[in-house]
């Protein structure tokens, strides 16, 4: 069943790219966390999506995005907390000191809070650059279950029950 978790990431990779293409900038990067919480989900041996597996799989899979950036997982799990449950860049673990702030920049227009007041600096981040190290992150994920027989027995198990043909995963 391992045609299951390809054709999710396809899904949301075209999701992302028709949100793009119509300016649609917070749904197109809401798809994006989303991605990265149910891949870190099926590459985890964890039974629920989590905040580790989050962390650990944007940490193993977006690596040299994190590190141009000067950011973490956190701080990605931070703007992915921020905008999914408020619509907005702070979060708790921004306005707590654990995490630093990330600002938004698509097709070279930036929108930046000129007011913030956060323990620590804020990150600007090209949404494209982003959306492209996600697309690169979800090809080493496949690399890596094709090449790990116990990553694919777990990453199959979790896609076979979480997943369906038809018009949620589309036909097989």
């Amino acid at each position: 069943m391992l045609y299951l978790i390809p054709r999710y990431a396809d899904q949301t990779k075209s999701g992302i790219d028709l949100c793009l293409r119509s300016r649609l900038v917070v749904p197109a990067i809401t798809l994006l966390y989303s991605g990265i919480d149910v891949l870190g989900f099926l590459a985890s041996a964890k039974p629920h999506a989590t905040r580790q597996t989050f962390i650990l799989w944007a940490e193993k899979h977006l690596d040299c995005f994190l590190k141009t950036k000067g950011i973490c997982g956190l701080d990605l799990y931070s703007a992915r907390c921020g905008l999914l449950h408020t619509g907005q860049a702070p979060s708790a673990h921004v306005d707590s000191g654990d995490a630093r702030e990330l600002w938004y920049r698509f097709d070279g227009e930036a929108h930046i809070n000129m007011m913030t007041n956060t323990p620590k600096p804020a990150v600007l981040v090209d949404v494209e650059e982003l959306v492209e190290s996600f697309k690169g992150g979800i090809e080493r994920l496949m690399s890596d279950v094709e090449a790990d027989p116990n990553l694919r027995t777990e990453a199959e198990r979790k896609a076979e029950r979480y997943f369906r043909t038809g018009i949620l995963i589309g036909p097989r």
